[in-house]
């Protein structure tokens, strides 16, 4: 594609063809997706997407997420490629390849903190929340979960029970998970305490405290599962020393700390993961969106020593997909 400085629009829009496949899209997909206006996509490169009507756009969105390196990046495509050429599914869950082991050992050098750790591979952030969820259950063998409002962590039933985004999310799908219970979020631009992060001496985290001496007690509690800037809803970013605060807490209660890195990752803050601005070594990860530049790939990561459940107590058949490693490899390296 061409170097452009200037959108190319080439019919109204939504263009004609656009609206013929909006209208079959309409007769055959889910009502339940969100799409606030209609862009057929046709093909993209770097920032611009082209749609089936020749209209030109930049992708703000980077595929909601997705593709940290923009569409289509030459070197990421070339590894797909190569890939497909040797081998495109094993199911990791049953099988040995190289590739997913490579993958498994560059996520861990390249997580926060010193701590061993392995790796779980699904194929989506939600999955690598559940994953996680999982996990700390059955290494604490404790049954509560601590999550936060404006939190967002995805659409299955743990992941959206986890979310204190927005009803609309949970209506109509109840009963909930057991066992979660949600407390407040650092939101100091909007504090619903009406105090300011100078002189409030943290205290969301006092508030936490409080859940835990009167419905929540801290020896019930498995795990404490939060994004690092929450992301669904708008952008809050907690002030500093909060999640040193928040790790303090979980280590002399004997709590998890799992991060949702999932939309925060792969270097959208500036390092390449968002946990890393407050120093803080989490217990457990989910990463998805970015890792891949657009291939489906959820991956959980948890320290050696929580990671400790037996063979067959979770799996995916499609999980650490190597044309899906061979993309995050890449992108890494990018």
């Amino acid at each position: 594609m061409a170097k452009k400085d200037y959108i190319d629009l080439k019919t109204a829009i939504p263009g004609p063809k656009g609206m013929e496949w909006y209208a079959r899209d309409r007769a055959a997909i889910s009502p339940s997706y969100v799409r606030p206006y209609v862009l057929v996509a046709d093909h993209a490169e770097g920032l611009e997407v082209v749609d089936v009507d020749g209209n030109t756009y930049l992708d703000f969105t980077a595929g909601v997420a997705v593709n940290s390196t923009g569409h289509r990046h030459p070197e990421v495509i070339k590894a797909i490629k190569d890939q497909a050429d040797k081998l495109v599914h094993m199911s990791g869950t049953d099988f040995f390849y190289p590739i997913q082991i490579v993958l498994a050992e560059k996520i861990k050098e390249i997580t926060p903190g010193p701590t061993e750790k392995l790796v779980w591979y699904g194929n989506s952030g939600a999955e690598a929340v559940e994953a996680g969820l999982k996990l700390a259950r059955w290494h604490s063998k404790r049954p509560l979960a601590l999550a936060f409002f404006g939190g967002f962590h995805g659409r299955t039933y743990g992941a959206v029970t986890l979310s204190g985004s927005k009803a609309k999310h949970r209506e109509g799908f109840s009963p909930m998970l057991q066992g979660v219970v949600h407390v407040p979020y650092a939101y100091c631009y909007r504090c619903p305490l009406g105090l300011e992060p100078e002189t409030c001496e943290f205290r969301c985290i006092g508030m936490i405290e409080e859940v835990m001496e009167r419905i929540a007690p801290p020896s019930d509690i498995a795990v404490m599962v939060v994004e690092a800037i929450q992301g669904e809803g708008g952008y809050v970013v907690p002030p500093a020393g909060y999640f040193q605060k928040l790790r303090q807490l979980t280590e002399e209660r004997g709590i998890l700390l799992m991060v949702d890195e999932v939309q925060s990752g792969m270097g959208r803050t500036g390092k390449m993961f968002a946990i890393e601005h407050w120093d803080t070594e989490p217990d457990i990860m989910a990463i998805a969106k970015g890792v891949a530049s657009g291939l489906p790939l959820g991956i959980m990561v948890a320290k050696k020593n929580v990671m400790d459940w037996k063979q067959g107590a979770h799996g995916s058949t499609f999980g650490g997909n190597p044309l899906s490693c061979a993309a995050a490899l890449k992108t890494i390296e990018l």
